[in-house]
């Protein structure tokens, strides 16, 4: 146990877990081309997992805040890495489907446990940049994770399964980290005298507050065009439009890559020039990347609409969540934050499952039409956000 880390250690090691759920998220952008063919399933039952994934993580999220303040950032983090180890070691050795969706929903509670946890401790401990840094480190994780599968799959010519135990050795380190400090993972406004008796405000509560609701539509579309774009389109470049699956894998490790960028870009100016100002540039520039993917009249405007939504669609997760402090209140803040990361699990298994749905059934070319239109909704959703952020400071003005 680890006495009195300081605040930077702390931030090192919410960095490093959030490089592996990263792995994990990008590891499956690239390796669900093979599974597929391992457990004889077709496109849209990626849809299945992502749903059994959702199950696992929603209820989680949900209740995060009130678990939290029973007990502590870390003790629900390190709960977190412990569910994502089980689930790691079963991707790694399953030789059947329902294995994979058992899998699934055991890495759905760990990646809910360290998401929803980090962010709460982020957002009350650090300044927003440092939020959008915390992400970007996501990024390098989620960039890194299909370069890893495409190395062993396509270089090395071993099983995919061989990716995923590197994860969870990589995974293995991060439950010590936070067993070795986990007593010091305690929210700002918690004193040791308030621990044992501070319940926080109830859930209901926060859920009459519309700024939460607009959170969650708001995390629903993000995570939705996210996560559609970096698993439905490298089946698009290889099945659709016969690219070279090697090239297609790197693409889509710059995809993340360009979200990396963008994130440590944002994170920048975001202090600066103002969280509304910057995700209104961001979730727009992601409807025109949408397009140039649907447009493709060559490979390489594809690919420049593919890095041009990765780097747009960087800020709008931890920007948001640094937000919510501010839209709903210090107080509400843990409950609304864990009501949005229910939110981006629900658009993270049912809108990515839905276009591969219609992808499946009507052709592969149906997947840039419904980039767009996601990316669509998602600016109008922002929109709506900053309408709200400045009725509410224009009532605090007049009062």
């Amino acid at each position: 146990m680890l006495k009195n880390p300081s605040p930077t250690l702390l931030l090192w090691i919410a960095f490093l877990s959030f490089i592996s759920i990263g792995l994990q998220s990008g590891a499956l952008s690239v390796a669900w081309l093979s599974m597929q063919g391992t457990f004889g399933v077709t496109l849209e039952s990626l849809g299945i997992l992502l749903i059994a994934n959702t199950v696992g993580s929603f209820f989680v999220s949900f209740y995060s805040g009130a678990i939290i303040a029973r007990s502590s950032v870390g003790i629900f983090c390190l709960a977190g890495t412990v569910f994502g180890l089980a689930g790691l070691t079963l991707v790694s050795v399953t030789p059947v489907w329902s294995g994979l969706v058992v899998a699934a929903f055991l890495l759905g509670i760990g990646r809910s446990g360290i998401n929803a946890g980090i962010n709460t401790f982020v957002a009350d401990a650090y300044p927003s940049s440092r939020m959008n840094w915390l992400h970007a480190i996501y990024g390098v994780g989620s960039t890194l994770g299909p370069l890893l599968i495409t190395f062993i799959v396509a270089d090395l010519g071993r099983a995919w399964q061989m990716g995923y135990l590197v994860l969870l050795a990589f995974h293995l380190m991060i439950a010590l980290l936070f067993l070795m400090t986990l007593k010091h993972w305690r929210l700002n406004e918690v004193t040791s005298a308030e621990t044992t008796n501070r319940k926080g405000p109830s859930m209901t509560s926060s859920l009459k507050l519309l700024p939460v609701w607009l959170g969650v539509a708001l995390f629903i579309s993000h995570v939705g065009i996210q996560l559609s774009t970096g698993q439905l389109t490298n089946n698009l470049f290889v099945e659709g439009r016969n690219i070279d699956p090697k090239t297609a894998g790197i693409w889509i490790s710059l995809f993340w890559a360009f979200i990396t960028a963008g994130r440590v870009f944002f994170g920048i100016l975001v202090d600066r020039i103002g969280i509304a100002r910057v995700l209104r540039f961001a979730t727009f520039g992601t409807v025109i990347g949408a397009a140039l993917i649907w447009w493709n009249p060559r490979e390489a405007v594809s690919f420049l609409g593919l890095a041009l939504m990765g780097f747009t669609i960087a800020p709008v997760f931890p920007s948001s969540v640094s937000r919510t402090p501010q839209l709903v209140g210090t107080r509400h803040s843990p409950n609304a934050i864990g009501i949005q990361m229910a939110g981006a699990a629900l658009g993270g298994a049912i809108i990515p499952g839905l276009v591969g749905y219609f992808a499946d059934n009507f052709g592969l070319e149906l997947i840039p039409p419904c980039l767009v239109v996601i990316a669509l909704v998602q600016f109008l959703i922002h929109e709506a956000v900053s309408m709200q952020e400045r009725r509410q400071v224009e009532v605090m003005a007049s009062g």
